[in-house]
Formats: C-alpha cells, structure tokens, sequence
C-alpha cells in the first residue's frame, strides 16, 4: 500500500464500515478512504436477514445488481410460537415491499468490500490496528503488521466490542446480558424463513440459508446459558430437541460448524461521535437481534455517517455531525420501546428470570 495518509480511516469490515466506505466515495468522492479489516471473510458470520426496506439501501448504494449475483434465498415472512403455543405467521404482504432475503453472511460482506474497493476506498484485508495516537493533526495507526498509516478522520464499525472507541475512553451502557449460542447446519429443508420459537429460559430461532445451510440458535441471557450449560454442544441439542416447533428444521441435518457463541445485548455507545472519530452500527448502538434489524441499521448509519463525515472535513460544518449523533439515539430510542412491546406479549413463564427481567422498564439513561 503506496498511499500511507488518509482523509478517512474505518476499522471494521462488516455492513457499516463498507457502506460508510462506498458512500462516501459516492458523496464526497475528493476524500481518500481507508477500509481495514481483519478477516478475509473466510469463517462463518452471524447475521443473515435483510427486511424488505433493504432493498432501497442497496439501491442507494448501486449495490442492487451485485447483491442479485450473490443468490440470497428470497422470504415472504417469519412465523412464530409467542405468547402462543400455535405458530403465528407474519407475512410481508401487505408491506409496501414484501420481500426479504436470507444470505451468506460472509459472502454479503465480501461482497461489500469489494464494491468498496471498486469506488476508490483502499481495502486492507486480514489486518488490524494494534495502536492509535492523535498527533495534534491526524491519526497515526499502527497495524499489525508493523505498517503506520495516517488519518484525520477515524470510523469506529469494529461491532459491539466498539474496540476503537472505548479505547479512547467512550463507555457503553448494556442493557441486557443476552448471548446467542449458534450452529450452522447442512439442511435439506425447503423452508427458507424464519421460525422463532420462545421458551421458558429465551427463544430459539432457525433460518434457511442460500446453498443449503441452515442456521440455528438459542438466544438467553449469559447468566442463564452458563445454569443450562448450553455452551457444551450436547447440552445445546438436548435443549433444542425440547423445543415443539424449531427442532423440526435440523432434524435431518449435520451440522457444520461448532457452536458459536456471541454477545447480542442490547447496548449504546456513549460518546458516539467527536470531532476526530464517530461510530457506526453495533458499534454506535446494538439492537436485539429479534428485531432483525441488524444488516438494515448498519448500512443505514454507515449512509448518514458518510453524509456527517464529508461535510465536516469537506466544508468544516459539524451540523451533519450533531445531526447523526440525533439520528442514532432517536433510532435507539424507537427500538426500546418496540423492544419492551414485543417481549410483553409472552407472558406464558411468570416465574422465569429472562421473561421477568424483559417485563421490567428499562434503565431511563439506556433508553434516553
């Protein structure tokens, strides 16, 4: 890599640090963008729905024919046995798009970077940023293999662990204790949509995948997953053989991956935006993931973040700056309330801990 300096460096090469990248070489093409990430996009990633309203983002991106290449499953709807023993579908029907995908999250997010790369960003795959001091003008990162490389500008999109900014001192104000325990399996299963089963300690959840894979979890609080010990692969199986519905789906499949485990709390950032670094999707704010706007919110804050980022170094106005910061706590606000709605409607364990906890009001300086 010739170029050493950067207007913009992002760290993190999910959804939110690509489309921060690949916006803005579309919005303000005289920045030069760098994308560090640290895989190569070769491992399983978790995260695998596109609501319908992701079309429009991709669209917006110009990513809408690339994404057509990469053959996600296309879904009509999800079903669910909440509050009810009896599965209640919720079709896309009557939503003014009313279709969803189901993809291979790896491939999605290779797909990304790509497309970064192809608009002008400098992609710098299976690195990492090992250190970062402000020099009084920019950034100066050193990366794991020793190089240096400067910025005026950092985007913290290195997931929940927001690595970047708490190093610098942001602090982040968790919610829950929610983990998700997952497989992925080879399936023979037609069924592309998702099934999203509760019981008595969580729910679990089964989703049809693009080249005949299925993924599967059990999603509880940390806590509770240690009690039931559904870290050891055995015990995850025993438990998902007692669900009525979600079983069904793996129960001619081999799985193909071990159990990954991850954090899924609900969580913001605070601060999640300055004058030299701001972030961007779980990083900035994580959702839980029975929103399933996970992919949705990532593209849509690396959009208004590439916006905030070109009109401040561009023009040094920090109004789209303030703007962004709003825009993320408001977002995060909506999702507290919808959050608290959706887990209210499951009332058939009142003597469980992960149902009494969602049932309480959340911390007021979580949801402000």
């Amino acid at each position: 890599m010739k170029k050493t300096s950067f207007d913009v460096a992002i760290v993190g090469g999910g959804p939110a640090g690509t489309a921060t990248a690949i916006s803005l070489r579309q919005h303000a093409p005289a920045l030069s963008v760098l994308l560090i990430e640290a895989s190569r996009y070769e491992t399983h990633r978790i995260g695998e729905t596109l609501p319908p309203p992701t079309r429009s983002l991709l669209e917006h991106l110009h990513l809408w024919k690339d994404f057509g290449d990469l053959g996600a499953r296309e879904v009509f709807g999800t079903s669910a046995i909440w509050g009810t023993s009896k599965p209640v579908s919720n079709e896309f029907f009557f939503a003014p798009a009313n279709t969803g995908w189901h993809i291979e999250r790896a491939a999605f997010d290779a797909m990304l970077a790509d497309a970064a790369g192809a608009c002008g960003a400098k992609l710098r795959r299976g690195s990492a940023v090992r250190s970062m001091q402000w020099s009084g003008r920019d950034w100066k990162l050193r990366l794991a293999d020793d190089a240096t490389v400067g910025a005026r500008f950092i985007v913290d999109a290195t997931g929940g662990a927001a690595v970047f900014a708490r190093r610098l001192g942001a602090r982040i104000t968790t919610v829950d204790r929610l983990i998700g325990i997952t497989k992925f399996f080879q399936s023979s299963s037609k069924e592309p949509g998702i099934l999203v089963e509760a019981f008595e300690h969580g729910w679990w959840y089964t989703a049809g995948l693009p080249n005949g894979k299925r993924i599967t979890g059990c999603i509880t609080d940390a806590d509770l997953a240690r009690r039931m010990r559904l870290g050891d692969s055995e015990e995850w199986t025993r438990s998902l053989a007692a669900t009525s519905h979600a079983r069904v789906f793996t129960a001619e499949s081999a799985p193909c991956s071990p159990l990954i485990i991850r954090s899924t709390a609900t969580q913001m950032l605070k601060p999640l935006v300055t004058e030299r670094w701001l972030a961007v999707g779980d990083a900035a704010a994580r959702f839980d993931p029975l929103s399933s706007q996970g992919i949705l919110k990532a593209l849509r804050s690396g959009i208004f973040a590439s916006y905030a980022i070109g009109d401040w170094l561009g023009r040094a106005d920090d109004a789209g700056l303030r703007r962004y910061d709003r825009f993320v706590r408001e977002e995060f606000k909506s999702y507290c309330a919808a959050r608290a709605k959706y887990y209210r409607e499951e009332q058939r364990w009142p003597t469980s801990k992960f149902w009494a906890r969602r049932h309480q009001p959340l911390l007021e300086s979580a949801a402000a």
